[in-house]
């Protein structure tokens, strides 16, 4: 077996016994919010990737919703509703053109 593939099938395993742990010590369903989440409060997805895929996303919802909007008026919209500087918004963007 591939090490790549092996190391990613132990992960899922393990993910898999930890997240139903964590569904019964919690009281909560096993379903993908609550995976999502348990990734999260494990550090398993750190909060910068978070960021980055949400301003992502929005960026380009807003961009389709308000075509009229500079690119300057949705960093900022984005940065004063996420409570980011702007340069952060502006950083995650420019980044994502790489």
């Amino acid at each position: 077996m591939e090490p790549k593939k092996y190391i990613l099938d132990k992960f899922h395993e393990h993910v898999q016994v930890n997240f139903e742990s964590y569904c019964n010590r919690h009281g909560v369903e096993q379903d993908h919010s609550h995976l999502v989440t348990y990734m999260i409060d494990q550090n398993l997805i750190a909060l910068p990737y978070v960021q980055k895929f949400v301003i992502l996303q929005e960026y380009a919802k807003l961009s389709k919703e308000v075509p009229l909007y500079t690119k300057t008026l949705l960093v900022e919209t984005l940065a004063h509703k996420f409570n980011i500087s702007v340069r952060t918004v502006w950083s995650i963007l420019k980044n994502a053109k790489r």
